[in-house]
């Protein structure tokens, strides 16, 4: 089996995008709109390994849930985190304005 799965990751990158979006559909259960061809690999690249080797198992799906809740996310960007025209280091102020 993992050597199925090894010759259908080598496909993979030969698939056009078209391709790409019926095998995802076909892995997943539901089309996708975009057309970026790395993403889709990655994603189908996952789920076939998923498939082929198992998923995460219950204790991992577990913390990882854990972690997500317990993770102090920042709902703003910190103070002068936003780069102004003036603030472009090793640059005067004066001489961005002349521009």
């Amino acid at each position: 089996m993992d050597h199925d799965w090894q010759n259908e990751l080598a496909e993979l990158t030969h698939m056009g995008v078209s391709e790409l979006r019926g095998k995802y559909a076909e892995l997943f259960g539901e089309p996708t709109r975009t057309g970026n061809k790395t993403w889709l690999v990655r994603r189908i690249a996952w789920r076939l390994q998923a498939l082929a080797q198992g998923d995460l198992s219950e204790r991992a799906r577990q913390r990882a849930e854990e972690l997500a809740q317990d993770a102090d996310l920042r709902l703003t960007a910190p103070r002068g985190a936003i780069a102004t025209p003036s603030a472009t280091p090793g640059r005067p102020a004066d001489s961005q304005a002349a521009r």
